[in-house]
């Protein structure tokens, strides 16, 4: 009996250690699409699971004697029903157009990948050993652009520990046509997070985590130096580490937690020249830039401590009450470096090195209090009062030494210091919400609502040389403050008619402001539509429309945002081996903005408009052409018009990106039998954009994947 018992336990800890080091340890991998690929989509085997899981908890408690039919899929083993399945595959990709907007865009490789692992063990009796659930996930790990694992493990009344790791290629590159092509990044970052809960189902439960963010990887950017702009190249590097450690308790009704939060951040990026002189953007000019190095050695520190409490003083009267500090400490000592030639014909830049130290703190608090007063089981009366203040507040000292070389005379050092002391960032807000809820069952429900906010800021600081005081020759003092009030109306319904149908409708209307500068507060209207109908148990459509209007009245500014958005699906599922979903998206964007620049040496007062106007198709479909095929196809299409027939002056600037993409998707999958199924899937993304012809890309990606399930 020991040895069956010890042979059962072996073999559930080894699937268990190895999904968990698979996992958490396995490497590579990428950003996901926004959209969702054939290649996830559910086939008729997998709408099946639900079946397979019941008559695997059948099986589990059946009677001595008793022959239930055995599931597709699954096991117990010892104390535990077990399901897993493993899909391996490898990508053939292949593109032809431009490299950098597809990497940009898609990001996906050739290579071997582990597309899909799942391992979903359960306690028969509801009570294990070690655990009494355990799910552990692993998506798209090998090189995709995300890959994800996660795992999961309980056991009542003792713990619960949830564990997420993801991993991100991310690519960016703006094009020739945006920051002179000289604006990308290639950069491995990395988000994990850990938390255990201890207690979960008592009276007082302690919550323990840590979190961590990293990157690393190469860039570009855009160095000015000699009134010409220069390619400099370059790593980046930074992480941040969280660790957090709370209670939580309930006591007569009322809930109580209490957190602390330690965060640890350093970012480490250097930026260096080719080792040669670099032609700037001008080539017709004498500037040149010949070396050149930056480090910035940034070191921040933060400590955040939070409370809350939620329960009834009376029984129609609840309170919930929260408050939050901050304090975050932080120093950037900045290193830049460079030589070359100058502007000026017949000077050379020997050496021009510029210097900073620079030291912050920013305190900060936020207290939440909300009152709700049930006045009968119909309405209701709430009132929210939030406080939030922070101020950033610090010091810097800068100093730049030039040596200048003009023909064969001797080296000119010029030196210039500048002083930085007091600075203060000062902002204090008061938002203040009160709503009346309506509700009558399922039927109808509604809301009404004021909100006013009010904020005052203070900007405060000394800037000057070491050797004068502050003068009208020598500024700054600064001394600024503001204060502002605005007001808004909010306001929703909520109406179903009949059961298969039901309508959503919310509207925002008033202002806001969240600038440092003066200028206006924004005056802004939003208001979205959505409705969704069971017309069958098959059959729902859904519908959206959202509307978003905004206005800087500032003279100087006059900017004005309009967004319109619709959106339609249909989802159709009359059996297992057939499923269609299919819908449309239109976004409409128009802004404008006054400008104000000089060229020429002379002032050019414009406008800016830019205008998006896109259009989105999208079909998803399943078909089981036998009991063991399945086709799965999806189409993406999407267009952006571009901007419509509008009369420009002289001065104004146009705005807009049309372009053209489609996304066919295919997929073929064999159920050999139940615990074998092979995989051909095929995706084709066409790039095209109207005026900028070298951004376009076609890409061809072929998988072949075999999925393993137990």
């Amino acid at each position: 009996m020991k040895t069956k018992l010890f042979s059962i336990f072996h073999r559930l800890f080894r699937t268990c250690a190895g999904a968990v080091a698979l996992a958490l340890l396995l490497s590579g991998g990428m950003l996901t699409l926004a959209q969702s690929s054939v290649e996830k989509s559910e086939t008729t085997q997998d709408t099946k699971k639900q079946e397979d899981e019941l008559a695997l908890a059948r099986a589990a408690v059946a009677k001595p004697g008793e022959k239930p039919a055995p599931p597709e899929t699954g096991r117990i083993i010892g104390l535990y029903s077990v399901q897993s399945s493993i899909e391996l595959g490898y990508r053939f990709e292949n593109t032809r157009g431009n490299r950098d907007s597809y990497l940009s865009q898609v990001n996906v490789r050739d290579g071997f990948r582990v597309l899909e692992y799942t391992l979903d063990s359960r306690s028969v009796a509801g009570s294990g050993l070690l655990y009494d659930f355990l799910r552990a996930d692993v998506n798209n790990a090998g090189g995709d652009q995300s890959q994800s694992f996660s795992l999961r493990m309980n056991k009542t009344r003792a713990y619960r520990f949830d564990a997420s790791v993801r991993r991100f290629n991310y690519f960016r590159s703006l094009g020739p046509n945006y920051a002179l092509g000289w604006k990308t990044q290639d950069l491995r970052q990395q988000v994990a997070d850990f938390n255990l809960r201890l207690f979960p189902q008592r009276a007082v439960k302690f919550n323990l985590g840590y979190g961590r963010s990293n990157a690393t990887g190469r860039l570009t950017t855009i160095y000015s130096f000699s009134r010409d702009l220069f390619p400099v190249r370059g790593n980046s590097r930074w992480e941040a580490n969280d660790y957090r450690a709370g209670v939580e308790a309930s006591w007569r009704g009322w809930d109580f937690n209490i957190e602390g939060l330690y965060r640890g951040f350093k970012n480490d990026p250097q930026l260096l020249s080719n080792p040669k002189v670099e032609i700037g953007f001008n080539p017709t000019d004498p500037a040149t830039l010949a070396t050149f190095e930056r480090d910035i050695a940034l070191r921040s520190h933060a400590g955040v401590f939070r409370a809350g409490v939620k329960g009834s003083i009376a029984e129609r009267v609840h309170l919930v009450a929260r408050w939050l500090h901050d304090d975050e400490r932080m120093k950037a000592p900045f290193y830049d470096l460079a030589s070359g030639t100058s502007n000026t014909a017949n000077v050379k830049v020997l050496s021009q090195l510029f210097t900073a130290e620079g030291t912050v703190k920013r305190p900060s608090k936020t207290a939440d209090l909300g009152i709700t007063i049930d006045l009968n089981q119909h309405f209701s009366v709430s009132e929210t009062l939030r406080y939030n203040t922070f101020k950033i507040q610090g010091d810097v000292a800068t100093v730049q030494t030039a040596v200048n070389q003009t023909g064969t005379n001797n080296p000119v050092t010029t030196i210039s210091r500048t002083l930085g002391t007091d600075l203060l960032t000062d902002q204090t807000s008061w938002w203040n919400t009160l709503a009346l809820d309506m509700s009558f069952g399922r039927k109808f429900s509604a809301n009404l609502g004021w909100r006013a906010i009010k904020r005052d800021v203070e900007l405060a600081g000394i800037y000057s040389t070491p050797t004068s005081a502050p003068s009208a020759t020598n500024p700054l003092i600064r001394n600024e403050e503001e204060s502002i009030t605005t007001h808004a109306f909010v306001g929703g319904v909520r109406f179903r008619p009949v059961n298969r149908a039901s309508f959503i409708f919310d509207v925002e209307h008033g202002q806001s402001n969240n600038a440092f500068v003066r200028i206006n507060p924004l005056d802004f209207t939003r208001v979205r539509v959505r409705s969704q109908f069971q017309i069958t148990s098959t059959l729902s459509v859904n519908g959206a429309f959202t509307s978003v209007d905004r206005l800087n009245p500032t003279p100087q500014v006059q900017n004005e945002t309009d967004s319109r958005s619709y959106t339609a699906a249909v989802n159709w599922e009359p059996r297992s081996r057939l499923w269609v979903n299919a819908g449309f998206d239109h976004h409409n964007l128009f802004t404008t903005a006054n400008l104000r620049y000089t060229l020429n040496n002379q002032v050019i007062l414009g406008r800016l408009l830019a205008y998006g106007r896109m259009n989105n198709v999208f079909v998803n479909t399943r078909f089981g052409l036998t009991s063991r095929l399945d086709l799965l196809m999806a189409y993406y299409y999407i267009r952006d018009l571009g901007a419509p027939s509008v009369t420009l002056a002289a001065t104004d600037t146009l705005q807009t990106l049309p372009l053209n993409r489609h996304n066919p998707e295919v997929r073929l999958a064999y159920r050999f039998n139940n615990h074998v199924t092979g995989n051909i899937s095929y995706r084709h993304y066409s790039y095209n954009e109207r005026d900028f012809a070298t951004q376009d890309y076609r890409s061809n990606i072929l998988t072949l994947s075999t999925r393993f399930t137990f």
